[in-house]
């Protein structure tokens, strides 16, 4: 009998405590050459009714169906059950690799059962090239730490036993056991970021510095280490500047040094599953903690704006513009219903509030006009607002 490949003893290893608790495991399984020697190396290791196969089909690719039957194909031939998903992405779209990603990832955490663990097959070089993509967008400590061997995604847990292997290695051990792939033609494109580095950059890197791999892949540590460090600073100011989930005490934020501030807003915004803020909004964002007298300043992010009110900041939605009418009338009805705002009256409501008997009259609402002044005995909206801290 053939003994255990250093790969095979590798992928045991790391495995093995998630056998033991009988999880299933979930390869996220495209065809390339680094998923096919991974599935190869579950099926030898791993008995095959404890795993899974799972293709995502992006409908983006000419060949997308070509490359689904192959997966399939690839399934049956161990006897390793298959799943496979369709989405319908636009390949028109700018950032094109990280919205397929992004849907990938959440047809996966809305597919995968309890007790699953999903592998991906990432590996040494695509921690590299990780690495290049957010140094030149640049990331901090957060971003060079690269790719994370383990992670968590909603309530399972992403496993990537390849992470530390180099590509080359991967193709060795295809060649030794004839192991066929599907070669995805976009990856010779170089519209995409990814294949650029790929197929331009890192080449003439690794011929000038024949060590790279290893030692960006220590430099990922590092920064693993880093955030580690930084993390655990941010959860003790968190304990100080923290009123609620969404809101942080100004007085007490701007008590902190300004890298201290930066790091605690971050990891606030990670904290509530937001994306970072760019560099430039970071900083606008501090500038305006230390400003006197603005008017409700505000900072957007991506999805979220971050307000500064009452010494406090805010993490808000940002508001929606409203398809409202002018004004609304109640005619015979005994209810009115304002779709726009949200908003149902009754007639008898609208009469207790006003103090007087219904006769059947005619009541009308509507927005107040700038053109018409607010009646002397009532508030302005904005000052009844600001007098409840709202």
């Amino acid at each position: 009998m053939e003994s255990p490949s250093s790969l095979e003893i590798l992928v045991q290893d790391i495995l093995q405590h998630y056998v033991d608790r009988q999880y299933r495991i979930v390869l996220a399984f495209s065809g390339g050459l680094d998923s096919c020697v991974l599935l190869h190396l579950l099926q030898k290791v791993l008995p095959i009714d404890s795993l899974l196969a799972w293709h995502v089909h992006h409908g983006l690719l000419d060949c997308a169906d070509d490359m689904t039957l192959f997966c399939r194909n690839k399934a049956a031939e161990y006897g390793i059950d298959f799943k496979l998903s369709r989405l319908d992405l636009d390949g028109k779209l700018s950032n094109l690799e990280s919205i397929a990603r992004n849907a990938r990832y959440i047809e996966f955490e809305h597919g995968l059962n309890d007790s699953d663990l999903l592998l991906t097959a990432h590996h040494a070089d695509d921690q590299v090239e990780t690495f290049f993509l957010n140094l030149f967008r640049g990331s901090g400590s957060a971003g060079l730490r690269g790719i994370a061997r383990q992670k968590k995604l909603s309530d399972n847990d992403i496993l990537r036993p390849l992470l530390e292997v180099p590509r080359n290695t991967l193709h060795d051990y295809a060649r030794r056991h004839a192991i066929d792939w599907f070669e995805d033609p976009s990856n010779q494109s170089n519209r995409f970021d990814r294949n650029y580095l790929r197929n331009q950059v890192i080449p003439g890197i690794k011929q000038r510095w024949p060590g790279m791999l290893k030692s960006i892949n220590r430099v990922c540590q590092i920064q693993c280490e880093t955030q580690q460090i930084l993390d655990e600073v941010a959860e003790s100011d968190c304990r100080l500047c923290q009123l609620d989930p969404k809101r942080l005490d100004k007085k007490a934020l701007i008590n902190l040094s300004t890298a201290r501030q930066k790091n605690l807003i971050l990891f606030w915004l990670r904290k509530n599953q937001l994306k970072s803020l760019p560099v430039g909004r970071l900083e606008s964002l501090i500038v305006q903690l230390q400003a006197q007298h603005q008017k409700n300043p505000k900072i957007q992010g991506d999805g979220y704006e971050i307000r500064i009110y009452n010494n406090q900041l805010f993490i808000l939605k940002p508001l929606e513009v409203m398809d409202a009418e002018n004004s609304y009338s109640f005619d015979d009805k005994d209810e009115l219903v304002i779709s726009a705002l949200k908003v149902r009256l009754s007639r008898k409501e609208v009469f207790q509030r006003l103090d007087i008997a219904d006769t059947g009259q005619k009541i009308q609402i509507g927005f107040r006009s700038d053109n018409k002044p607010a009646a002397s005995d009532k508030h302005r909206l904005k000052r009844l607002f600001q007098k409840h801290r709202v």
